[in-house]
């Protein structure tokens, strides 16, 4: 198929709220070194929703932020998704309160994801996936799993990491954007109570390191080799940012150059499905990459890569 007939990412709206909250004063209750924060964790603070505001909420700004950056008809969207852990309420789903609130078509396709930080690796390939074999031309695809609400803040594995965040990601078949090469996956048995959710967010964050460690790498090298291509064929490697210690150590085994997986997330946390897509955007908006790869892995303990290229108008 021609480029221009192939859905991709041609905008990106993100939506990060403007309250932080610092890290320092709980590493030092917890009892941390001086350098966990910068050289470890790398969260030195979380973005913050406020109590009230919901994941619909967060979802309807991502949508403003993009169409402030892009032109788009919301009748013309014939499938919203949203990535989310948590809905507002168990039912119904909240791409369904997203579609009604922000006036969409009645023949627009609505439904969640449930996934985490693997989440919008899975939902690209998903959407796309849709979109090709219902022959659809304009999608939404938002992610909003903020954990500020479900956290325990007297928890030290989990207290200092997470933040809140939403966006929305606009794919068509017109347009300049990202289209998606190939994708793979994975869910590791026997893995999923390294983070568990009950009453409370619990995580175990070594068997979470132990886990990405033997199961990213070698996904990389696979979806790299299938299409044969190289490390120095890839302008940029886009990881879930769940730490700076386990993006640096996915990095180094992978032999990335540290230039090229790069961790962002200093100043706003590890926003789960969010993560990714707050990365890409501003590749998107500038379109002077050929070539990213997009590798998110966490909750399950699962694991997700789109290879994506660079289409121009």
């Amino acid at each position: 198929m021609n480029d221009d007939k192939w859905p991709r990412v041609h905008a990106i709206g993100t939506y990060l709220p403007d309250k932080r909250e610092s890290n320092a004063e709980k590493a030092k209750r917890f009892g941390f070194a001086d350098d966990f924060l910068e050289n470890k964790l790398g969260v030195l603070a979380r973005a913050v929703k406020e109590p009230e505001e919901t994941r619909s909420d967060l979802c309807i700004r991502a949508f403003s932020d993009l169409c402030s950056r892009t032109e788009l008809n919301p009748e013309e969207i014939q499938l919203a998704m949203v990535v989310t852990q948590h809905p507002d309420v168990n039912v119904p789903h909240v791409a369904a309160i997203v579609h009604n609130r922000l006036g969409l078509a009645k023949h627009c396709m609505t439904f969640d994801v449930s996934q985490g930080c693997a989440g919008y690796c899975h939902a690209l390939t998903i959407v796309i996936g849709v979109m090709e074999t219902a022959k659809l031309d304009h999608a939404l695809l938002f992610t909003s799993d903020p954990y500020s609400d479900l956290v325990d803040g007297d928890d030290r594995d989990v207290a200092m990491l997470f933040g809140d965040a939403a966006t929305a990601s606009y794919i068509t078949r017109s347009g300049s954007g990202y289209r998606m090469l190939d994708s793979n996956f994975g869910t590791l048995p026997d893995s999923y109570r390294c983070l568990f959710y009950r009453d409370r967010l619990e995580m175990d964050g070594a068997a979470v390191f132990k886990y990405a460690a033997q199961s990213v790498p070698p996904s990389i090298a696979e979806l790299l080799e299938r299409n044969r291509l190289e490390i120095n064929d890839i302008d940029c490697f886009l990881m879930h940012q769940g730490a700076r210690y386990l993006v640096d150590f996915v990095r180094n085994r992978s032999k990335i150059p540290a230039a090229k997986a790069p961790f962002e997330a200093a100043e706003y946390g590890n926003t789960v499905s969010s993560s990714i897509p707050l990365m890409f955007q501003k590749h998107v908006d500038e379109a002077t990459l050929d070539t990213i790869l997009l590798s998110g892995f966490g909750v399950g303990f699962s694991w997700g890569n789109n290879l994506m290229k660079l289409t121009r108008a």
